[in-house]
């Protein structure tokens, strides 16, 4: 009885502690990293006998994942820099099993209740991004907390959580109102300027139209608003985006940093040059336009090219768990969980072009939609 209510407190603090988790995202690092340790101090609080009941395959594959980082760490060619990765992505190294453990023995209604949390703040940072622009403070869209492409890819995850749950919410909101929400995401996507993310944001309208999950008297009017809300707001603001009309094809020295990348691809094969290495291992910075690049800008790259060949498949093997497992299970649905689902296949199309490894928000972005992926496919066992 004593297990029980001790449980059940630490289950309410959990709650709490990833609702907030939710709304810090783009709003303050300082909180978003304070709410993620609290969360993992409580879990490694919990009977150990009670974290293995929540231990899936998902947790499995990335276990293994963060004991090849960390290996590569010690095997380092430049360990006075990888050795920062224990402690900067320590969060993002356990926060998984932690965000698991807590989602997998929640209620539908509070997972659903987080999930809005969720989706309220992506159309409050949505909004201070589009205000930013529109004053002329930044080129582009973005955060308080992030840049431009920090930015709209978290907002992919955003986008397709609201079409998720837009037959859902249309029942207790009026479907117009609604609509507002999906006009500020998708415009902040747009006005972040990311083609590789707008691209993807494009092919989750698509997929949510083609499964039905709004209707096309809504969606149109969206995408209308949305093409002429953009057109105003860069008459406001049009020095980016004069820039991509005059180079459309600009690669924005990705061409560079991947010629170099398949360059070093032979020395370190089996684990890599060890994280965070770029800056030491990086042969060709004098060709790069913008002189503070500071990774591959890409994660494939980046991870084989940090922690091996290994690394790489496990990385890979865990994608293709996700596709397999939310394939069978998650992709036809008609609730929440389909958001989940796109949305971790968002985070691994823009990670092709940007990257989410190494990034102190996004990696934690992605153990949040993994844990919540994680509770629904394999939830069952506990």
């Amino acid at each position: 009885m004593k297990f029980i209510k001790q449980f059940a407190a630490a289950n309410q603090l959990a709650f709490y502690l990833i609702g907030a988790i939710t709304a810090s995202f783009l709003l303050s690092l300082v909180l978003l990293q304070l709410f993620t340790f609290l969360l993992i101090v409580i879990w490694i609080l919990e009977p150990n006998s009670e974290k293995k009941k929540a231990f899936g395959g998902i947790e499995i594959c990335f276990l293994v994942f963060v004991c090849i980082r960390i290996l590569s760490i010690f095997f380092s060619e430049h360990f006075e820099l990888s050795v920062h990765a224990l402690y900067k992505d320590a969060l993002y190294f356990t926060g998984l099993f932690a965000m698991s453990f807590y989602l997998k023995s929640f209620s539908s209604e509070r997972k659903i209740k987080i999930l809005e949390i969720f989706l309220l703040f992506s159309i409050v940072v949505s909004i201070i991004g589009i205000s930013k622009f529109l004053f002329g403070i930044k080129p582009r869209a973005e955060s308080i907390v992030s840049g431009y492409a920090s930015f709209s890819t978290f907002l992919l995850a955003g986008l397709a959580i609201y079409f998720s749950f837009f037959s859902c919410l249309k029942k207790r909101f009026n479907p117009w109102l609604l609509s507002f929400g999906g006009i500020v995401i998708l415009l902040a996507i747009v006005l972040a300027l990311g083609r590789a993310d707008l691209g993807i944001a494009a092919a989750i309208i698509t997929i949510a139209a083609i499964q039905k999950k709004i209707q096309l008297k809504y969606l149109i009017p969206i995408i209308g608003m949305t093409a002429v809300l953009s057109f105003f707001s860069f008459q406001q603001n049009s020095s980016e985006i004069k820039v991509r009309i005059s180079k459309p094809a600009t690669m924005s020295d990705r061409d560079i940093l991947w010629k170099s990348a398949l360059q070093l691809s032979r020395e370190h094969p089996l684990l890599g040059f060890g994280p965070r290495t770029f800056e030491k291992i990086f042969p060709n910075r004098d060709l790069l336009l913008d002189k503070d690049v500071g990774g591959w800008h890409n994660d494939y790259f980046t991870v084989y090219l940090e922690s091996g060949i290994f690394g790489l498949l496990i990385f890979l093997l865990l994608f293709f768990q996700i596709i397999k497992n939310g394939f069978q299970k998650l992709l036809f649905t008609n609730h929440w969980q389909w958001g989940i689902y796109i949305s971790l296949i968002a985070l691994f199309l823009s990670a092709a072009m940007s990257g989410f490894i190494n990034n102190p928000i996004l990696s934690l972005l992605f153990v949040f939609l993994l844990a919540y992926f994680s509770s629904e496919v394999d939830g069952e066992k506990v």
